[in-house]
C-alpha cells in the first residue's frame, strides 16, 4: 500500500506562517488552507506579484486545499487527522484567524504544532500585533540599512514575515520528524523578529568581541560603487574606496586620465574627489547597465546589474532555473509567480494547484478525504500541552 503524502493545515491569516506551509507543499506535503468565514485579508491585498488585489494571497497560497470557517467544530476534527498544524498562534494572530485560545488548545495533530509569529508567543510581547515594518525595525537590521545621515531605510516589504516563513518550514519538517522517533506532538516557536535579528550575527559579532557599534556607511561609498549607467544603476566594485588601482577602470572607461597617479590608492581618489567624479561617473552614461556588465565580465571585472523586479520576469538565469511558473488566477487570468526556490537533484518542480479561488471552495472534498477515512488520533503523551504557551 502505497504511504500517502504528509499532511499539514494551516490557519494563519497573512503571509508568514502560510508561506512555510507554502514551502512545504513545495516538499509535496498535502496542504489544506484553513479561513475564517469572512475569508483572509490578504485576499484583498494590492500587491506586486500578480498585479492588483489578490497577488499576495496566490503566491503564498499555491498548493493548497481551502476549507472555510463554518462550522469551525470541523478544525480539531481536521487537526487530528493532519500530522502539522501551522499558524500564528499569538493572541492577535488568533484573532485575526477567527480562532479563540481555547479552540486553538483544542488543535491536536499527529505530529507537531507551528507558530510563525512576530514576536512569538512567550514574554511581554508575545500578546502585541505588528507590521512588517515593525519587526524590521525591532530586528536591529533596519538600523543598518540607509546611509549615515539619512533615516534607516525599509526592507523590501514582507521580509520579517517570508524569513519567518523559511524558518517555519525548516522546523514543521524537523518538528515532525522528531515527533514520529519520539511518538510526542512537537511545539515549534518561530518569532520573525528572531529570525531576522540573527542576519545581524556580523553586528553582533563585532559589538561581543571589539564593542563597536555597528554604524550605518557614509553617503560617499554608496554613491561610488551604485553608478548610474544610460538605463539603470549598475554596481562597479572598484568604486573609490576600494584598495585597488584605477588602471583597469581607465581602460574600461576609455578614460586614460584615471589612470594618473594620483588616482590609485583610495586616498588619493578622497583627496581628489571631486577631479576623480569627474571623470569616473560621466562615462557610465554612455551605455547601458548591460553593456556595461559585459565589458567588465569580458576584462574579469567585477560588476553587478541592478536588476528591477519587472526585471526578474525575464532574467535569463532564473528563467533557465524555472523559478517562476504560471498558475491560473481569478476570472480566468494566468499569474507568474515564484515557485519552489529550491532544487532537489532528480526532482522536478511540482506543478501546483492554484490557491484556492474562494474561502471554503474545496471544504467537501477535504472533509471526504482526510476525516472520512482518516484513522483515529494516536493519544499523545503531551495532549494537554497548551498551544498558546508551547508548555
Amino acid at each position: 500500500m502505497t504511504a500517502r503524502r504528509l499532511r499539514a493545515l494551516d490557519i494563519s491569516c497573512g503571509v508568514g506562517a502560510a508561506y512555510a506551509a507554502k514551502l512545504l507543499a513545495e516538499l509535496d506535503w498535502d496542504v489544506v488552507k484553513y479561513e475564517p468565514p469572512g475569508g483572509d485579508p490578504l485576499r484583498a491585498r494590492v500587491s506586486r506579484w500578480g498585479g492588483g488585489a489578490g497577488g499576495a494571497f496566490a503566491f503564498v497560497n499555491q498548493g493548497k486545499r481551502g476549507v472555510s470557517g463554518a462550522p469551525a467544530s470541523l478544525l480539531p476534527e481536521l487537526a487530528a487527522a493532519a500530522d502539522v498544524v501551522i499558524g500564528d498562534f499569538s493572541p492577535p494572530g488568533l484573532t485575526q484567524a477567527g480562532l479563540d485560545p481555547g479552540t486553538a488548545d483544542a488543535l491536536v495533530p499527529g505530529l507537531a504544532v507551528v507558530s510563525v509569529s512576530p514576536f512569538g508567543l512567550t514574554m511581554p510581547k508575545a500578546s502585541r500585533a505588528a507590521s512588517d515594518l515593525v519587526v524590521q525595525a525591532a530586528s536591529g537590521l533596519l538600523y543598518m540599512t540607509g546611509e549615515w545621515d539619512q533615516p534607516p531605510l525599509q526592507l523590501a516589504p514582507d521580509q520579517a514575515a517570508l524569513l519567518g516563513g523559511v524558518t517555519g518550514a525548516s522546523a514543521a519538517t524537523l518538528a515532525a520528524s522528531l515527533g514520529r522517533r519520539t511518538g510526542t506532538v512537537q511545539y515549534a516557536d518561530i518569532a520573525m523578529v528572531e529570525t531576522l535579528a540573527s542576519f545581524a550575527y556580523s553586528a553582533v559579532s563585532q559589538y561581543v568581541h571589539h564593542g563597536e557599534v555597528t554604524a550605518r556607511e557614509q553617503r560617499i561609498k554608496a554613491g561610488l560603487r551604485m553608478v548610474p549607467a544610460r538605463d539603470r544603476f549598475v554596481y562597479c566594485a572598484p568604486g573609490a574606496v576600494a584598495a585597488m588601482r584605477m588602471d583597469g577602470i581607465a581602460e574600461l572607461l576609455s578614460e586614460p586620465r584615471l589612470a594618473a597617479e594620483r588616482f590609485q590608492t583610495a586616498e588619493g581618489r578622497m583627496q581628489n574627489w571631486d577631479e576623480f567624479v569627474a571623470l569616473f561617473v560621466p562615462p557610465f552614461r554612455t551605455r547601458t547597465a548591460q553593456e556595461w556588465f559585459e565589458r567588465a565580465e569580458a576584462m574579469h571585472m567585477t560588476f553587478a546589474l541592478v536588476q528591477t523586479v519587472d526585471d526578474l520576469f525575464v532574467c535569463p538565469q532564473l528563467g533557465a532555473r524555472g523559478l517562476l511558473r504560471e498558475v491560473a488566477g481569478r476570472d480566468g487570468v494566468t499569474l507568474r509567480l515564484p515557485g519552489r526556490p529550491f532544487r532537489i537533484d532528480g526532482t522536478p518542480s511540482l506543478e501546483l494547484r492554484p490557491a484556492p479561488a474562494e474561502p471554503g471552495c474545496d471544504t467537501a472534498e477535504v472533509v471526504a478525504d482526510w476525516i472520512g477515512g482518516a484513522p483515529q488520533a494516536a493519544t499523545q503523551a503531551d495532549v494537554g500541552r497548551e498551544v498558546r504557551g508551547l508548555g
